[in-house]
């Protein structure tokens, strides 16, 4: 093969989880596709686990579930061809599964989840044939090792790499940072936690971090925890107190989900702001390419507001309230609308109502009197506020009697779960926020909205609430959520949850304002959480350094009324080459996913899908294009 130029190129991938493999699968992908490919050499880089990272590591607990079913999810770029995988075309995660020697997860089908550890074996497979590809293209040079600076050198940059073994310096051209989630800095009130267990023999605080790095198993039986905070990580540590310890769920011949305790299980109680955990996602229903096409919510539609706002307020700014929130609780209530027509009143009759409701355009306080004319006068739009916080505002006389409400609540939702994400009117409602995120990431990346509308309205309001009504795990989570309250061993303090350092007792309490007599005591607390992502308390050493050295900021976004610094590294929108403190970019730093969140959405996905040209191999090709042609036009110099 020829080369443009004897010169090696040295690209080094700092994080090799997700989104460091695509960006390598697409280098690669590139390379073998060129006739005179430059001579390259990527050093691979990660401080956990080569190919899969921390958060996917394959040692993690059998019981740690994914939220997305494997028939969604592909690493590869291209679908399987028959061909043995390569970048560009291979097994997708379900085609991979049968492969596996462990009859659990050789038999998942589509729409089965899959264990996380089972997932960082998959990233792991792809990784090797990406490794494997790379023979005869160019060197590959693999580091378990943290990179703990980074330093332009005028011609390059250079990397500090502490290792098991050593410490070295290495030399590159190009660095792409795919770090992923990081432990954060304790906030003042967690210091404070930590601070009061260190006192006290017996106490132990854990925050900021994923299950699979809390050192749970240490945690005597029997003994008071408290956890706050009931989204995904929360599941990972109910299942390693539970199942982790020997305990088995079983369906009863009634149907319903009980629990057989092993005596190895501590007692929790748990709670957060809206007293209840991560809804359900509907089961599947769809296949790959089953996302319903929008009506309203268009990046056409986005492209009109900006060019209506800059003609009126002077600036294509969006407000995310009134211009693109409304859209898609537009999206929202068509879907609701249109499923609840052909549940009750068959297909004919969904075509005619969402052909009048698009005729009215996206007005829901419009659609009142189709909907009536068409037999659904007792059916009532969304309320995405109601259903992310059903417990607002009410008061309870005792814990039985939120737990009472809390059971209903859930057992409405595993109901509607079970219809799946095309039957159930709600949950395929629901599903069209997940359908919508490609044009949100549009309205909303890069400073698309205004500063106020993104911290207060976007960050504050949207993310906070509506990320518990559509990221969640799947229905038997919420079952055995339940059967875990029957069993004794999990209770629910309820809403708006306080926690703090009970000096009297000498220990930790849990309580909720709106439940008398609620506060309870516990010896271990434990914060399940997930840090703000970015600059912001972040304990990384590389991070911590870009940001001294003035080599990285992070992104300030600012008006003439509002300046929000996000904690995000600063990108371009082009290349995602990071923007130094000066304002100028960088000639080949780029960085993706979770250190870019908040100025771009939801960079936690962790994967493609199997044939989607979805934003996640989009934004790896932008990088993989851009080392490429800058290494052609030898503008790294």
């Amino acid at each position: 093969m020829q080369h443009l130029t004897d010169t090696v190129l040295d690209v080094a991938i700092v994080g090799t989880g997700p989104r460091g493999i695509s960006v390598f699968e697409r280098i690669a992908a590139h390379l073998r596709a060129g006739t005179e490919p430059p001579r390259i050499r990527i050093w691979l880089i990660d401080a956990v686990e080569l190919g899969a990272g921390r958060i996917w590591r394959t040692d993690q607990e059998t019981s740690f579930l994914m939220n997305t079913v494997v028939g969604e999810i592909s690493m590869f770029s291209g679908i399987f061809d028959g061909e043995p995988s390569r970048p560009g075309a291979g097994l997708s995660f379900q085609q991979w599964l049968p492969t596996q020697p462990e009859p659990e997860l050789a038999g998942l089908d589509h729409d089965d989840y899959a264990p996380r550890y089972a997932y960082g074996r998959y990233l792991r497979y792809v990784y090797d044939s990406v490794v494997r590809s790379m023979s005869g293209l160019g060197e590959v040079v693999e580091v378990v090792g943290k990179v703990t600076s980074l330093r332009d050198n005028g011609s390059g940059y250079e990397l500090r790499l502490s290792t098991a073994d050593d410490e070295r310096t290495v030399a590159v051209d190009a660095v792409v940072i795919t770090t992923g989630h990081a432990p954060a800095e304790l906030s003042e009130h967690q210091s404070e936690l930590a601070r009061f267990a260190q006192e006290r023999p017996g106490l132990r605080y854990l925050s900021g971090d994923s299950a699979a790095d809390l050192d749970l198993q240490s945690i005597p039986p029997g003994t008071e925890v408290g956890v706050v905070g009931l989204g995904l990580s929360f599941y990972d540590i109910l299942m390693s107190f539970t199942v982790g310890r020997g305990g088995k769920f079983k369906v009863n011949g009634d149907g319903a989900m009980c629990y057989v305790a092993s005596g190895n299980e501590p007692s929790v109680v748990a709670g957060s702001r809206s007293g209840l955990p991560i809804r359900s996602r509907g089961r599947n229903q769809k296949g790959v390419t089953g996302r319903a096409a929008p009506k309203f919510l268009t990046s056409a539609a986005i492209g009109r507001l900006r060019e209506r706002n800059a003609v009126q307020r002077g600036t294509p700014a969006l407000d995310f309230d009134r211009d693109v929130l409304s859209l898609l609780q537009a999206e929202i209530n068509y879907v609701y609308y249109t499923t609840q027509a052909r549940t009750q009143h068959g297909p004919e009759r969904a075509e005619a109502v969402g052909a009048e409701l698009c005729a009215l355009g996206p007005e829901p306080a419009k659609w009142r009197e189709v909907v009536v004319r068409h037999g659904l006068e007792d059916v009532e739009p969304v309320d995405l506020d109601q259903l992310s916080r059903p417990l607002h505002s009410r008061r309870f006389d005792s814990g039985a009697d939120v737990v009472a409400e809390v059971r209903r609540i859930l057992l409405a939702d595993i109901t509607q779960a079970g219809r799946g994400n095309v039957d159930s009117p709600l949950k395929a409602a629901l599903d069209a926020i997940r359908d919508s995120r490609e044009v949100l990431r549009h309205a909303v990346d890069f400073g698309g909205l205004t500063p106020r509308s993104h911290r207060a309205d976007f960050l504050g309001r949207f993310v906070t609430r509506t990320s518990t009504l559509f990221t969640g795990p799947p229905l038997e989570r919420t079952a055995q959520f339940l059967a875990l309250v029957d069993a004794g061993v999990l209770d629910v303090a309820g809403p708006d949850v306080l926690h703090g350092c009970d000096a009297e007792a000498g220990r930790f309490f849990l309580e909720s304002p709106a439940v008398e007599g609620s506060r309870r005591h516990c010896d271990v607390l434990i914060d399940s959480r997930i840090p703000t992502a970015g600059l912001i308390r972040n304990t990384d050493p590389l991070m911590r350094q870009l940001v001294e050295d003035r080599m990285a900021v992070d992104f300030v976004h600012a008006d003439s009324e509002e300046m929000f610094a996000t904690g995000a590294l600063h990108i371009t929108p082009a290349e995602r080459r990071v923007i130094a403190a000066d304002g100028r970019p960088h000639r080949a730093l780029y960085a993706l996913g979770i250190p870019t969140e908040r100025v771009c959405w939801f960079t936690q996905i962790g994967n493609g899908r199997p044939g989607v040209h979805t934003s996640f191999s989009r934004d790896a090709d932008v990088i993989a294009l851009s080392v490429l042609r800058r290494a052609e036009s030898h503008t790294f110099q």
